[in-house]
């Protein structure tokens, strides 16, 4: 089968949760004779073009390079629609005629892309990464105060309490019901979009219910959790000198690792460490802050970590934590914590509670809420033993070549209908 990966963004220029699973999904599937290929959103540039390389992978990647949308309303139409993009991908249909249409993220690229497959009669699946399609700041997190977010009421919250002070404009001269107008626009096209898809795939029962809640067809929707790429060779002991935390992930105020910080700031001296790995370039000033806040302790900041030292970094943690203050969807740093043998504690919030079973395999506590996480640490470092409980309740985790099958059932039954169709 010839398949199209569409995605905002892609390695190595961008490395997270969404392109770290579309790279390995389409790795996956080349690797088990399909053919794939990558449209994806580039660098912002000085002339909009269209280029296409081979990966060393293999793999065809066509990545749009466009230019910098220039005052505010230009970049809120442009993060949803863009007649260029809608060009370019015109000129990838007709190059590579794709037999099916699998999309990860529209972010930057065009509500048109899954209405224009639809039109020619591809196939067309649709993975839910986060709340894009209701919340253009796609974490239902509003802007001004970083509070969760219900989802649009009317969209007056979110031109006033997310667009007002992303633009800097006080509320009371804000022209709140013009831009609530321009959000029920974009709400309008991107629900065209969904009603486009053929199938819609949620990784986790949380996103569905949301999404089930905002008004998507029940018929559509699939659940489906990802897989991970599990350890080839088995992993080194751990360090005995102490225990040792690690927080693995992205370097964002909503990740709520400043919560973490402070909580393990509060045990004082004790005989454990805390090991911080994620990009601090994309949020430089919050990381800069929590620099600041540790100074000279044993918190010890590593970076980003290559794909290829995440085992062996896992392998020397004790507990990994997740203090996120936003619903999560299906973080993959979970499954492979457990994949390692590794515990978890995380904020019971989103999809996290699906996935840490309290008490079980992990430890929930309440997102935000130095503390209770202050306390769950204590406990740990007080009573080490606690962990091998946890350890040996560990289920194993679905992998990626479970998932990958899963997928490919799913696009084996969406050609057969075409073709029936036909």
């Amino acid at each position: 089968m010839r398949i199209l990966q569409v995605v905002h963004q892609y390695p190595p220029q961008k490395i997270g949760g969404t392109e770290i699973y579309t790279q390995n999904l389409s790795r996956a599937l080349k690797n088990k004779g399909h053919e794939v290929i990558v449209f994806r959103r580039g660098e912002t540039s000085a002339e909009r073009r269209l280029g296409m390389r081979v990966g060393s992978d293999g793999l065809e990647v066509y990545t749009l390079y466009d230019m910098v949308a220039r005052n505010p309303l230009s970049q809120f139409l442009s993060s949803f629609r863009n007649p260029f993009v809608d060009e370019s991908f015109t000129e990838v249909l007709e190059e590579e005629a794709p037999d099916l249409i699998h999309f990860q993220h529209l972010k930057g690229l065009s509500n048109r892309l899954i209405v224009m497959a639809k039109e020619r009669g591809i196939p067309t699946v649709l993975t839910l990464h986060d709340y894009w399609f209701i919340c253009p700041n796609a974490q239902l997190l509003r802007w001004g105060d970083n509070k969760l977010c219900p989802g649009p009421r009317l969209w007056l919250n979110c031109a006033y309490s997310c667009a007002a002070p992303r633009v800097g404009f006080p509320a009371p001269l804000f022209p709140g019901p013009l831009a609530a107008g321009l959000f029920a626009y974009r709400d309008r096209l991107l629900r065209k979009a969904l009603a486009a898809t053929d199938l819609i795939i949620c990784p986790t029962e949380f996103v569905r219910s949301i999404f089930l809640r905002w008004g998507l067809p029940k018929e559509k929707v699939r659940l489906i959790e990802h897989g991970i790429e599990p350890p080839i060779d088995s992993l080194p002991g751990r360090a005995k000198d102490g225990l040792n935390f690690l927080y693995l992930g992205g370097i964002a105020w909503q990740k709520g690792l400043h919560t973490l910080i402070q909580a393990f700031q509060s045990l004082g001296s004790v005989s454990a460490t805390l090991a911080v790995c994620g990009d601090e370039q994309a949020f430089p000033d919050y990381a800069r802050a929590l620099r600041e806040m540790v100074g000279d302790s044993s918190i010890t900041f590593r970076g980003l970590i290559p794909r290829s030292q995440l085992w062996s970094t896992l392998a020397q943690a004790d507990v990994v934590v997740i203090p996120s203050l936003w619903y999560e969807v299906s973080p993959l740093v979970v499954e492979e914590a457990f994949a390692a043998g590794v515990p978890v504690i995380a904020s019971g919030i989103g999809a996290l509670a699906e996935k840490v079973r309290h008490g079980v395999d992990g430890f929930l506590f309440p997102p935000g809420d130095v503390a209770h996480l202050s306390h769950l640490l204590r406990e740990i470092v007080a009573n080490p033993s606690i962990l091998e409980g946890l350890r040996n309740n560990i289920q194993r985790v679905k992998t990626l070549e479970e998932h990958v099958g899963e997928i490919e059932a799913l696009y084996a039954r969406l050609g057969a209908q075409k073709e029936h169709s036909d």
